[in-house]
């Protein structure tokens, strides 16, 4: 997710450490501070937009809907019992991380004023028809809505 939102998942470290490795954790400890003070500093204020729609996908149901499924596919095999490979179902979940990345960072956008796809297309940096076809899709689930034309140009807001 945070490379999807242009943070870069080197910012964050996981590691499993007992409590009886006290030299293992100042070492993982050392190389972390090292590896993120060479990133430099982050300031969250440049990423608010991007922070609030990584916040929103990580909440979603469809995505843990999908995290909770990847056991029982992998193993078990879908309803027709056909068990998908770890890989395949990896890539469908990064598929639609993605696009409801982008779905909620457009909602973002326009929460923020962005009105037309152009404006938000700009202030995201996704493509004018990814953009459109993406608002269709916030429309289909009320979470954005058609306002009016403006200068021959839909314009949106959230509802």
């Amino acid at each position: 997710m945070l490379d999807v939102a242009g943070i870069g998942k080197d910012r964050l470290h996981l590691a499993w450490i007992s409590s009886a490795e006290a030299l293992r954790f100042a070492e993982i400890t050392t190389s972390t501070t090292l590896a993120v003070r060479g990133l430099g500093k982050f300031d969250s204020r440049t990423f608010a937009l991007e922070l609030s729609a990584a916040e929103m996908t990580l909440g979603s149901e469809t995505l843990r809907w999908l995290v909770g499924k990847e056991v029982k596919l992998t193993t078990g095999g879908d309803v027709y019992g056909h068990k998908w490979e770890t890989e395949r179902y990896e890539s469908v979940i990064d598929a639609i991380l993605e696009r409801e990345y982008h779905k909620n960072l457009i909602y973002q956008a326009v929460k923020e004023g962005c009105t037309s796809v152009r404006d938000v297309s700009k202030r995201i940096g996704i493509e004018l028809n990814k953009v459109s076809y993406l608002l269709a899709d916030l429309e289909r689930t009320n979470m954005i809505e058609f306002t009016g034309m403006e200068d021959r140009k839909p314009v949106f807001a959230v509802k």
